[in-house]
């Protein structure tokens, strides 16, 4: 189904509910959400994230994150924890663009970022899967903020407005997220900054578990890890948008490196929905704008 007048149909919330929903993202960091992912639409995802993850795994998919590496680029390794741009054509999978460009899930984010949808930009959107050959884990870590980062510069980057949401949407139970409530409005406390570059128990950690269906939107700059069980079953949707000002490039250092090119090709336009049009024209914008120029990325290791 898709639909070409953004927010032409019912939100499935009342302007209360949305309002708590917002209310509780800004306050701890993340919202879990209910029923954003359509009845029709589960196991038509549930069957393409399975063949998209078979293909990473026998490596006749390359964009994937490997076991061992917690940033791009991933080069070298053989188990994977991840799938990149499942939405790119030579997957064969529209179902994945359908479902990025749904009505219920762009109206949640845009409300969450306080934009319209109109102002909302087309960015990442990958399946993070169980490893098969041993259990791994994520260090704790913000997205937008090295783990080395003097409190100084920590109190800077938090000042900083990304422009953008994350979330993950559990096709299976899925336990692997924990997250330290509100650690994205303050610096780290000397004790989760030791925990945070040598690892160890996390101060104030709480498991952010999902049952199928369920989508958990978080600030990337709330001090979260991922743990990922070989014995359990993990197909998440793991996605963003981003919403900068016109002109603005800032979101180019969170994105750019997981390789967004495809994007870029005419003929990708005429794929994917028209509710992603504006959003898809948004990205290649900045995408030319960066053409050329030397870009720092928020992470490197």
């Amino acid at each position: 189904m898709r639909h070409d007048t953004p927010s032409s149909h019912t939100m499935p919330f009342t302007q209360t509910q949305l309002a708590d929903i917002v209310d509780k993202y800004h306050k701890d960091g993340y919202v879990v959400v209910d029923g954003l992912i359509p009845d029709e639409l589960y196991a038509p995802l549930c069957e393409a994230a399975d063949e998209v993850t078979d293909k990473a795994r026998a490596h006749t998919w390359g964009q994937v994150r490997m076991v061992g590496k917690q940033f791009p680029p991933w080069t070298e390794g053989d188990d994977v924890w991840g799938v990149q741009n499942i939405m790119h054509p030579e997957l064969g999978k529209p179902i994945f663009a359908e479902w990025y460009g749904s009505d219920d899930l762009l109206d949640v984010s845009a409300a969450l970022m306080g934009v319209e949808r109109k102002d909302m930009q087309f960015e990442l959107f990958n399946i993070l899967v169980n490893p098969l050959e041993k259990d791994y884990a994520l260090s704790w870590h913000r997205d937008d903020v090295k783990a080395t980062a003097t409190p100084e510069e920590e109190e800077e980057a938090l000042k900083i407005k990304h422009y953008g949401i994350q979330w993950n949407a559990a096709l299976y139970d899925d336990a692997c997220l924990s997250a330290v409530p509100a650690s994205h409005r303050r610096i780290r406390t000397p004790e989760e900054r030791k925990a945070n570059l040598e690892g160890g128990d996390m101060p104030g950690a709480q498991n952010l578990d999902l049952k199928k269906g369920q989508t958990v939107f978080y600030n990337n700059n709330i001090l979260h890890v991922g743990k990922y069980n070989l014995a359990v079953k993990r197909r998440t949707l793991h996605g963003c948008y981003g919403s900068p000002p016109s002109g603005d490039t800032s979101r180019a250092r969170n994105i750019l490196q997981h390789g967004l090119d495809y994007t870029t090709d005419p003929g990708f336009r005429g794929s994917v929905p028209a509710s992603l049009h504006p959003m898809l024209d948004r990205l290649n914008g900045l995408q030319a704008d960066m053409q050329g120029k030397p870009q720092v990325y928020s992470q490197d290791d």
